[in-house]
């Protein structure tokens, strides 16, 4: 005689919460991805008030807005900037290179311009920059 009945229960897995979960983690990523790809802060350079004059005699390695690299007043192609640093690194005392760069010149550019001139010697980079006038 069976005084219970068996009932025969299937497993389920509840949705809901793996639901809530997934979407908490869509906005996540949706807020996270805006703040990554847009910086949002507008800044101009090469402006400074805090800026020194450096001395005359420091080498000096200036890159224009047409990319147009000048060592010392001389005109320099890139693929003979590392020999020419590296003669310039040899006449002078100094391990200071002051580098200009216009503010329109792309950012990669300029960090080759300091990983050639670290190769050729040049332990100190100054960047040179426009005095900003304070009202």
């Amino acid at each position: 005689m069976q005084l219970f009945e068996k009932q025969k229960t299937r497993p389920s897995i509840n949705l809901t919460p793996l639901i809530d979960i997934l979407f908490l983690l869509i906005i996540f990523f949706v807020v996270s991805s805006k703040i990554i790809g847009d910086s949002g802060i507008g800044i101009v350079l090469p402006q400074s008030s805090q800026g020194e004059s450096a001395p005359v005699t420091l080498p000096m390695l200036l890159i224009d807005s047409s990319q147009t690299i000048w060592l010392n007043g001389t005109s320099v192609k890139m693929e003979e900037l590392i020999p020419k640093l590296g003669d310039l690194r040899k006449a002078v005392i100094t391990e200071t290179l002051i580098l200009h760069v216009d503010k329109r010149v792309p950012h990669g550019i300029v960090i080759q311009l300091m990983d050639d001139a670290k190769k050729s010697g040049f332990r100190k980079i100054v960047f040179g920059t426009e005095s900003r006038s304070e009202s």
